[in-house]
């Protein structure tokens, strides 16, 4: 059974070969390969996502248990979490959200040096969300990562 992030690949695979098309279909039969052009500057870009509903898909998946994002509170944190993944603060400002959204749907991608952060396999620490996560909380987890952009003014408390 393929999950909800496996079918928005598909989906968007589809759309993809859509919005491609360059030229004016024939009508006459399939589509030739120069119907079927890339446009000129095109590139992928997620929609616009809501920070607040992502970082309640940051705390309902627990990504606080790995990750630190100081200057945060999350309800039912212990004191002592993060560490194993990198810390997120101030991230927002270094990555584009794409950056963000392949680091969730493919940990692999791009590894993170540092201790903890990768298995004696080579392969990322960081489970696979592809199962569980939808694409709505994937936009606005990327969202809340984005509002990351700079270092907390508060030492302790949550972020407005």
């Amino acid at each position: 059974m393929m999950g909800k992030i496996g079918q928005f690949l598909l989906l968007l695979g589809w759309a993809w070969t859509a919005v491609a098309v360059a030229g004016e279909p024939t009508g006459h039969g399939p589509a030739t390969p120069q119907e079927h052009r890339m446009p000129e500057q095109w590139t992928f870009t997620l929609p616009q996502g809501n920070p607040q509903r992502g970082r309640e898909v940051f705390i309902s998946m627990e990504c606080y248990t790995c990750h630190t994002v100081q200057g945060e509170r999350f309800p039912g944190a212990p004191a002592e979490v993060g560490g194993v993944g990198p810390d997120l603060t101030g991230m927002g400002a270094m990555h584009p959200p794409e950056y963000f959204a392949e680091s969730i749907i493919n940990p692999n991608a791009v590894l993170t040096e540092g201790p903890g952060h990768v298995g004696e396999d080579g392969r990322s620490k960081m489970p696979s969300y592809n199962e569980i996560l939808t694409i709505e909380q994937l936009i606005d987890l990327v969202a809340y990562l984005k509002s990351l952009a700079r270092e907390p003014t508060m030492p302790h408390g949550p972020r407005h």
